[in-house]
C-alpha cells in the first residue's frame, strides 16, 4: 500500500510543486488549503504524514498541529515557514512537530525529510507483533517457534509494559528494529511518538545535534536553532540503533539523559528536561568495546537494565520453513504474483546456506525469487546465484573460478591491503573507520552505477530506507548527477 501524504497550503504553486515532486504511483497525495479542510481530510482518511504551512487563511500551522495531535499524535507533522517565523516553527517542534523547512523549499531537503517522516510513521503505525496461528497476517511479524525465539517473545512480554531501558543485541539483519517496535507497541507509551535514529548512518559530527539539538551559531553550518530528538520525543519512545557506533562525547551526553532526564543543546547552557523511554540496539560486542576503552562502562550498565539477545538465522534452521512461508506470502501479495510454495530442492539450498545477512538477506533472496518466478512454485533456478553457488561441489566450482591474476576480488583485496599499509605507515590511529569508509564508498558507488543511480532500487538492495541511504551518500561525499561520482 502506498504511503499517504497530506499537504496543507493555500498557495496553488506550492501544491503544484508537491504534485510534481510526487507523481502518481509513488505517494498518495492529498491537499488542503485551510486548517478546517485539513482536519476534515485527516478525520476522513488519516494520512501517514502531514506537511503544512505556518500561515493559513483560517488559522495557523500551530493550531492545526494541536488539532491533529489531539486526533493522533503519532502522525508526523512537518511545518513550512518563511525566514521571519523560524522561532514559531521551533516552538512547534517543542510541541511535537516532526521537522520544519524554510521557504523557498529545497527539493532534496524536502524529499529527505518526507522520506524520514513516512518511515517514522510506518514504524509507529505498522503492527510489529508475534505471529500466532496462520502466517497470513498484516504487519511486520516476529516469526519463529525455536526455543531461542520463544524466549525472545517472553522477554518482550515481560518488559514492554515496564518503563525501563532495553538493550537489544544481535547480528545485523536479525530483526532488532521489529523487536524494538513490538516493545513500543505493547507498552504504555504506544499512543505517544516513536522515533528511531541509526547512529551508524549519521556522521559523528551531526549525531549529537540530531539527538540533542543545537543553538544558532554553535558550529559551522548551524544557521538556526534546532530541536533534537530527545526534546521532540518527550513522552514517547526513542530507538537508538547501532549505539555501539556512538562517539565517546555523545555517549557521555546520552548517559546524562538516562541518569537525570536532562540535557543541553549543542552550544547552549539551558537545561532541558525530557521524559523519554530509550530502547537501544547494536550488532557490536559492547563488552569487548569497554575493555578497549571504546564504550563507556557506566553507559553500558545504564543501557543494560534489560537485555534481549536475538539469535542469528543460522541457529534457527528449524524456523526456516515458517519464515519462507511468511515472506513468500508477503512478497507475492506486494508484487501481485501467485507464488504459493517452494520446491524441496530449493528449500534444501536455503537450509544449507549460512545466511550471513540473517533475516534481511533471507527477505532479499525470497523477493528476488518471487520476481524471477514464472509459476506458483519457487525452484532452484529462481534463487540468486550466491545461494546456489555456495553449494556447488568443489570439483564443479573450479570450472567457474577465474585465474588468480585476473580475479577482480583479488585485485580489490590487493588494493585494500595497499591502502591499509599506507595508512599504517602514516601513523593512523583510526584505521578501522578509514577502511570501513573506503569499503562503503566503493560499494555504494558501484551499486549506484549498477542501478543507474536509482536510489529507491539501491536502498531496497541494501535493505535500508531511502533516507538512511541518502544520509550515507552525503556522509561519504557521493554525489548523484548524470553519473555517480565522489566529491574531492
Amino acid at each position: 500500500m502506498m504511503p499517504k501524504l497530506l499537504v496543507v497550503d493555500d498557495d496553488e504553486l506550492i501544491l503544484n510543486c508537491f504534485r510534481y515532486a510526487f507523481p502518481a504511483g509513488t505517494v498518495e497525495l492529498e491537499t488542503a488549503r485551510s486548517t478546517a479542510e485539513a482536519v476534515a481530510v485527516f478525520r476522513a482518511s488519516p494520512p501517514d504524514a502531514v506537511i503544512t504551512d505556518i500561515r493559513l487563511p483560517d488559522g495557523t500551522g500551530l493550531q492545526l498541529l494541536q488539532n491533529l495531535q489531539s486526533m493522533d499524535c503519532r502522525v508526523p507533522v512537518i511545518l513550512m515557514t518563511g525566514q521571519g517565523t523560524a522561532s514559531t516553527a521551533i516552538e512547534a517542534m517543542r510541541m511535537g512537530a516532526f521537522e520544519y523547512l524554510l521557504k523557498p523549499l529545497d527539493v532534496d531537503a524536502l524529499l529527505l525529510v518526507i522520506d524520514r517522516a513516512l518511515e517514522t510513521s510506518r514504524m509507529m503505525r505498522t503492527p510489529a507483533k508475534i505471529a500466532t496461528g496462520s502466517q497470513q497476517q498484516d504487519g511486520d511479524l516476529l516469526v519463529g517457534q525455536c526455543p531461542a525465539m520463544q524466549e525472545v517473545y517472553r522477554q518482550i512480554g515481560r518488559v514492554a509494559a515496564q518503563d525501563v531501558t532495553v538493550l537489544i543485541l544481535g547480528e545485523s539483519g536479525t530483526g532488532k528494529e521489529v523487536v524494538a517496535r513490538a516493545i513500543y507497541q505493547y507498552s504504555n507509551r504506544a499512543q505517544r511518538p516513536f522515533l528511531a535514529i541509526n547512529c551508524a548512518a549519521i556522521p559523528e559530527n551531526l549525531l549529537e545535534s540530531e539527538l540533542f539539538g543545537h543553538e544558532k551559531g554553535s558550529f559551522t553550518g548551524a544557521e538556526r536553532k534546532r530541536v533534537g530528538k530527545f526534546e521532540q520525543c518527550d513522552g514517547g519512545t526513542l530507538f537508538l540503533d547501532e549505539i555501539g557506533d556512538m562517539t565517546p562525547l555523545t555517549q557521555t551526553k546520552v548517559l546524562r539523559v538516562l541518569q537525570d532526564q536532562q540535557f543541553e543543546r549543542v552550544g547552549g547552557n539551558e537545561l532541558i528536561s525530557t521524559n523519554v523511554r530509550l530502547i537501544a540496539a547494536t550488532n557490536r560486542n559492547l563488552t569487548e568495546m569497554m575493555t578497549r576503552g571504546e564504550f563507556r562502562s557506566d553507559l553500558y550498565y545504564r543501557l543494560n537494565v534489560y537485555t534481549i539477545q536475538l539469535p542469528p538465522l543460522r541457529e534457527r534452521t528449524g524456523d526456516l520453513p515458517l519464515l519462507v512461508e511468511h515472506f513468500l506470502h508477503r512478497f507475492s501479495r506486494e508484487l501481485n504474483k501467485e507464488v504459493r510454495e517452494i520446491s524441496t530442492p530449493a528449500m534444501e539450498l536455503l537450509t544449507r546456506y549460512s545466511w550471513p545477512g540473517n533475516l534481511r538477506e533471507l527477505q532479499s533472496v525470497l523477493k528476488h525469487a518471487v520476481v524471477e518466478a514464472s509459476g506458483p512454485v519457487i525452484v532452484p533456478q529462481f534463487l540468486p546465484e550466491v545461494v546456489r553457488a555456495s553449494h556447488t561441489p568443489s570439483h564443479e566450482a573450479a570450472k567457474y573460478q577465474m585465474p588468480p591474476a585476473a580475479s577482480p576480488a583479488n585485485s580489490a583485496n590487493d588494493e585494500l591491503i595497499s591502502f591499509m599499509t599506507e595508512r599504517i605507515r602514516c601513523g593512523t590511529e583510526n584505521l578501522y573507520s578509514e577502511v570501513m569508509q573506503r569499503v562503503e564508498r566503493t560499494m555504494l558507488t558501484e551499486l549506484l552505477s549498477q542501478v543507474d543511480g536509482n536510489i529507491s532500487r539501491a536502498s531496497a538492495i541494501l535493505g535500508i530506507s531511502r533516507s538512511t541511504f541518502r544520509t550515507k551518500l552525503a556522509a561519504l561525499g557521493i554525489n548523484l548527477d548524470r553519473s555517480v561520482r565522489l566529491t574531492e
